[in-house]
């Protein structure tokens, strides 16, 4: 954590900007200069706060342990792929296609998690929903940043609040379910972003990243 330890006095000092100038009043309409100023101002200020706040949300996600949504959504698609089904809440049960599973567990893993938390986050900062990253980068090449030189398949999905209704969702999508029940992948990462506290103006509220690999 000592690393990001300088996010801490910046923050203050943005959030504390960032009240000043929420009590100013209302920018000027005696000249079209100073309103276009003002404006201009308050624009490049709020797009300050945005990044950093994005910042700090990506130096705390990317530690690579897995908690909240993250990890109700890890042990709900190991339970999955180990008995082969899972029953929803609702009484639902989702089972493997030829009722088949996976032998053993499949073990969550640091750098895989990292990378899907970095792809998720970006997509909420940038607002944008894809598999190939705005710097061209692919769920391999992202894994191979993260010091892993495997190939991996990615999962992405938005909307979605919930682990169980995001995992219910991908089951129904057969490329997605065909990563879910690929035994040859040993490892996953997941990622979970929520856009508020990171950028309030993207497209959708929630964000998920899967990435499997396959590590011996």
């Amino acid at each position: 954590m000592k690393h990001f330890s300088y996010l801490i006095p910046l923050l203050t000092f943005l959030f504390s900007f960032s009240n000043c100038i929420q009590n100013i009043a209302e920018c000027p309409v005696d000249t079209l200069t100073l309103k276009t100023e003002c404006e201009s101002q308050k624009k490049e200020t709020e797009n300050k706060e945005t990044n950093l706040l994005g910042i700090a949300a990506l130096a705390m996600s990317s530690s690579g342990q897995l908690s909240g949504k993250a990890l109700e959504f890890y042990n709900i698609l190991e339970s999955y792929r180990r008995n082969g089904s899972y029953t929803l809440s609702n009484g639902t049960t989702l089972t493997f296609l030829n009722a088949s599973q996976c032998s053993g567990s499949t073990s969550q893993h640091r750098a895989l998690n990292i990378a899907a938390q970095k792809h998720n986050d970006n997509m909420v900062r940038f607002n944008f929903f894809s598999h190939t990253g705005l710097d061209g980068s692919t769920p391999t090449t992202r894994v191979k940043a993260e010091g892993l030189d495997v190939g991996a398949g990615e999962n992405i999905a938005a909307g979605v609040s919930s682990a169980e209704g995001t995992f219910e969702q991908w089951w129904n999508s057969s490329g997605h379910r065909s990563n879910m029940e690929n035994c040859n992948y040993t490892h996953v990462g997941i990622g979970y972003t929520a856009r508020d506290g990171i950028n309030a103006n993207a497209s959708y509220s929630h964000y998920w990243t899967n990435v499997f690999a396959t590590i011996r």
